[in-house]
């Protein structure tokens, strides 16, 4: 099938341009990735994508290099008249609970030339590339432009963006409940944010992928802080060190493992953003009063 479609999606300034033969509808993609739907005059980072069929379940080829679990494994090959690429076995659970291929991603070094291949199975077929797929190739390619992505949530503030880290159950969620009731702000995502640094500063931005909540914004807004939250009897806010704020950035961020080229690029971006941006850590109960107490962080008191 020739790629009868050009579907450009856009998250993060990263612009995927999609060729397939199919519709975004029939992929269906168009409920999740949507509102990423775009081209921008000028994107900081430009990935050419191919979806094609396959007939049979698409196998990987090459070494495995790196097993993120039921989800996806990493293979490493070499390809005759191509080179070395990368291939993304992404998977699914079937009902007997072992993890069968459903797609696979291939990608050359760069991250800015991939192929997905995909076998469509029934009416309720949805391509991968609204989920595991996209956000894989989100996380790969937007290392080489500057940025990370991170478990995190994420408001724009009247202009201002605020990040908030924390493992499952601190309170990401939480807070951006609390604060999406404070008018002129605008909460981007709950659970997968984007931050890209450059010489100007940083920026975050919201992505597709939003969780359980499933509330996501197409929306970037310059980064004032970064806080990671604790739960705690009493609300306080302090700053931490950059020495400090490293590791807990990079337990927080979604890591090209399998890469280590990329590897170290994405830990150059933690201390780019660390450069940029100031972290805090807010110990806190979830109630509204920590809404003032952070932006006392990046407000100016009135006179």
């Amino acid at each position: 099938m020739s790629a009868a479609h050009s579907i450009p999606i856009t998250i993060a300034d990263t612009l995927i341009d999609l060729a397939s033969p199919l519709s975004a509808d029939e992929l269906g993609i168009t409920q999740r990735l949507g509102p990423f739907f775009g081209r921008p005059d000028n994107p900081l980072a430009h990935v050419a994508l191919r979806w094609q069929e396959s007939i049979e379940p698409p196998i990987p080829s090459g070494d495995v290099i790196y097993d993120a679990g039921v989800v996806w494994r990493m293979h490493r090959a070499t390809v005759p008249g191509v080179g070395e690429v990368y291939e993304a076995a992404l998977h699914h659970q079937s009902d007997s609970r072992s993890a069968l291929v459903k797609a696979v991603l291939r990608a050359n070094p760069s991250w800015d030339d991939l192929t997905l291949t995909e076998r469509r199975s029934g009416p309720s077929w949805g391509s991968l590339l609204a989920i595991s797929a996209g956000e894989l190739i989100l996380r790969a390619a937007i290392v080489l432009t500057g940025g990370l992505m991170f478990h995190a949530s994420g408001l724009d503030d009247n202009g201002q963006g605020v990040l908030f880290l924390g493992h499952s159950g601190a309170g990401k969620s939480t807070q951006a409940g609390l604060w999406r009731q404070e008018p002129g702000v605008l909460v981007m995502n709950e659970d997968r944010m984007a931050v890209r640094a450059d010489e100007q500063g940083a920026r975050c931005y919201g992505t597709p992928w939003g969780g359980t909540a499933g509330h996501v914004l197409n929306h970037a807004a310059p980064l004032a802080g970064i806080v990671v939250i604790e739960q705690g009897p009493e609300n306080g806010i302090e700053p931490i060190l950059p020495a400090a704020a490293a590791s807990l950035l990079t337990a927080r961020a979604y890591l090209p493992y399998w890469d280590p080229a990329l590897m170290r690029r994405a830990l150059g971006n933690v201390n780019a953003m660390l450069s940029k941006v100031p972290v805090y850590r807010l110990r806190c109960r979830p109630e509204p009063a920590v809404i003032p107490l952070v932006r006392s962080l990046y407000r100016t008191p009135a006179p």
